[in-house]
């Protein structure tokens, strides 16, 4: 068995252990630590329902599937986002991923990304009210990722990824980790290249439990399995084109009673004009007991060319729903990505 035929093997193996264990595990609901994990790196991916699975393009690859980046286009690439997170609830609070993309040859790929995530000030008080101390809690984490084709139309991806977070107990703490994800991803042509349909398969956040408390207890990383599956059209003469996207997603540590109330759905569309002006809606699903997570995603894009070069912004707004007492920590939720490639050799 040649080494392709191995990788892909394995990837199809993975992805239907980790389906069947999906609905088959689920305790009682448990926190998991390093929010930072679960943060989309991508203004795109939020204005689509936070889809990207198999629709993702470009890098934001990297966090959705880094499988797929083994058919990136671009010899070199590069994006920032920002985000003031959870708006509603804070105005000081805000995240940034900075990350870079290359060709390793013309079958694989190789990416870096640095997130960072600020909590905002808090200030901790004693039993009276009177101010102890004021802190400012951060999250960091670099991941290092690499992708192969297994084909002409398959691949594989791995990333390693090292953690960190400094908290205040009774004194400021360093916590420090490490975790991986891996991911695969598949695509058929209908009839020419400009008719897809993509599927993958992630598995992220696989690591050890943290302490975050002090304490002997430990908490588990947000380890998720992830299937997304996407529809894309293009006219070969305009440049117009139409995506869908569907994605399934379940933490992989004690939760709530499996069963299909227990997955997070997320559904998208996007609509570009000419490659060049995009618009984009989507929405994202998540039970009330997990989170109520329900948002309705919007943004727009823009993407320029000079010769083979291209750059390009997107922004997301997220509208949430289905809140108690109209309440939401996304609302007024917005943000915006910049991305740069050089060097078209396909």
């Amino acid at each position: 068995m040649s080494l392709h035929n191995f990788l892909r093997l394995a990837g199809l193996l993975i992805t239907a252990a980790c389906f069947l264990f999906c609905f088959s595990y689920g305790q009682s609901p448990t926190a998991t630590a390093f929010p930072s994990l679960t943060l989309p790196a991508s203004s795109r991916g939020l204005a689509m329902g936070n889809t990207g699975i198999a629709a993702a393009s470009g890098n934001q690859q990297l966090f959705y599937n880094m499988a797929k980046t083994a058919f990136t286009q671009n010899f070199h690439q590069a994006s920032i986002t920002y985000m003031p997170w959870l708006a509603g609830i804070s105005n000081d609070t805000r995240f940034m991923n900075i990350n870079y993309l290359a060709n390793a040859s013309n079958e694989s790929a190789f990416g870096v990304a640095l997130t960072y995530l600020d909590y905002g000030s808090i200030t901790t008080r004693d039993n009276n009210g009177a101010s102890l101390a004021v802190y400012r809690p951060k999250e960091f984490n670099l991941a290092g990722s690499y992708a192969l084709q297994l084909g002409a139309n398959a691949s594989l991806g791995l990333t390693f990824k090292m953690i960190s977070e400094n908290i205040y107990i009774d004194v400021p703490k360093n916590i420090f980790s490490v975790c991986g994800d891996i991911g695969y991803y598949q695509f058929v042509n209908l009839g020419d290249v400009n008719k897809r349909i993509e599927w993958g398969a992630t598995i992220s956040n696989l690591g050890p439990k943290v302490s975050v408390d002090g304490s002997a207890g430990k908490t588990s990383l947000p380890t998720n399995f992830g299937v997304g599956v996407a529809y894309s059209n293009t006219d070969g003469e305009s440049g117009d084109q139409f995506t869908v996207s569907l994605d399934a997603n379940k933490l992989l540590v004690p939760e709530i009673t499996g069963g299909l109330h227990t997955l997070r759905l997320s559904t998208g569309a996007e609509y570009g004009f000419m490659n060049s002006f995009f618009l984009r809606g989507g929405f994202h699903l998540e039970n009330k007991l997990l989170g109520n997570r329900k948002y309705i995603g919007l943004g727009v894009g823009y993407k320029g060319f000079v010769l083979d070069q291209s750059w390009g912004i997107d922004f997301h707004y997220l509208v949430p729903f289905g809140t108690v007492d109209g309440v939401s920590p996304f609302a007024n939720s917005f943000g915006f990505t910049l991305h740069l490639s050089f060097g078209n050799f396909q």
